[in-house]
């Protein structure tokens, strides 16, 4: 059995145990993907390098693209096998996201090489108290709205980082080029994303190219994991990277995912009173990872109400137990961490989703964040050109 931490705490790992799951294993995740990118370009990493990476990187390619396709966990790709032959055909290894495995966290940890701990965009929603609400961080909205925050960018600014672009490009061995719709070089397709990477490998000296895409996780989050869109979703992710890798030379090309999904069912906070008069302000982070900032005078009986409706579909942690768990990975935490952390986190084991607003019959049916291996598990895909 593999240990992220000697100090996992107890009520969280007895439930790891029951099921037969193990925690986040941050040496083998997303972080240490980065780090082996990173010590590759020669630029120091404080996290364990991925062992498969390292072999790989020893063949000293000239290019190494890291194509990261969001929702497309190892699990969703087994699901739609037969339309993914060629990615599932290179599949190295399984490894882990991190927690919780959504694009926020994950994402800002394969560009920084940062733990969730360490980087602090732990989720979607957080509270700052530097305004005083709920925000939702990669928008910059405020909870709950689709307006943006005009004072200006609330997590760029409290929460900033360094990233491994900017790292490569400052202190390292060669180039490094993010491609996405948000970050430096901007596509908007993946035949896009094909011909910038094309073009960007013919270039002469070694380089690093990162790309996102946002599919198959955004229509998975409306259609569910098996519907016959993700299936053509995959196919065509499939038949790109293929296609890909017969037009380029003495390059690396790493296809994984930031999590995956699962289908989900919802229930609303406001359905139980007995819980929700409990809370200073609306839960955040994520639906399937909630941390409750809880009123004084409710402390003492929170737990027992929320295990006495939700027990069966969350493991509910205080505070210090998530602190003694190392769930959001190791590190030297952000300043902001522990502001984020509330009081107790509730992390979803099961297919429930819990908001603290009313469910609109229009509401997603996959969604993750949550603990399930569907969820954490994304694939480490090699294929050498």
């Amino acid at each position: 059995m593999m240990y992220l931490h000697n100090t996992m705490c107890c009520a969280f790992y007895k439930y790891l145990c029951n099921m037969n799951q193990f925690p986040i294993d941050y040496s083998h995740s997303l972080v240490s993907l980065a780090s082996s990118v990173l010590t590759h370009f020669g630029v120091e990493s404080a996290h364990a390098t991925l062992a498969d990476m390292d072999e790989l990187l020893k063949k000293n390619f000239k290019n190494v693209v890291v194509m990261l396709f969001d929702g497309m966990g190892t699990e969703i790709l087994k699901k739609h096998a037969e339309h993914a032959p060629f990615l599932l055909s290179h599949l190295k290894s399984t490894i882990s996201s991190v927690f919780p495995p959504t694009t926020t966290a994950a994402t800002t940890s394969i560009q920084s090489g940062l733990t969730p701990l360490e980087h602090g965009w732990l989720g979607w929603s957080l509270y700052f108290d530097e305004v005083k609400k709920t925000m939702n961080v990669f928008p910059n909205t405020e909870f709950g709205t689709d307006i943006p925050f005009e004072n200006f960018n609330v997590g760029k600014t409290v929460i900033p980082y360094v990233s491994i672009e900017d790292k490569i490009n400052s202190q390292g061995d060669g180039k490094a080029y993010f491609v996405s719709r948000y970050n430096t070089i901007k596509v908007d397709s993946v035949e896009d994303i094909l011909q910038t990477v094309k073009s960007l490998c013919a270039e002469d000296g070694k380089k690093y190219i990162y790309t996102y895409w946002n599919q198959p996780d955004f229509d998975m989050h409306d259609v569910g994991t098996t519907h016959l869109k993700i299936s053509e979703h995959i196919k065509h992710i499939n038949d790109s990277v293929q296609s890909l890798a017969n037009c380029l030379e003495d390059t690396l090309i790493v296809v994984t995912a930031d999590h995956g999904l699962v289908d989900i069912r919802w229930q609303s906070l406001l359905d139980y009173p007995d819980v929700n008069e409990c809370l200073k302000r609306v839960p955040s982070i994520e639906s399937r990872a909630l941390t409750f900032f809880v009123k004084d005078e409710f402390k003492d009986v929170f737990a027992t109400r929320f295990n006495s409706h939700f027990a069966n579909d969350y493991a509910l942690l205080t505070r210090s137990e998530v602190i003694e768990c190392g769930i959001f990975g190791n590190g030297t935490p952000h300043t902001k961490f522990f502001d984020f952390l509330g009081d107790f986190l509730a992390i979803a084991t099961g297919n429930l989703c819990l908001d603290s607003r009313p469910i609109p019959t229009d509401a997603f049916n996959g969604m993750h964040a949550g603990y399930t291996k569907d969820e954490r598990n994304v694939p480490f895909i090699a294929i050498e050109t």
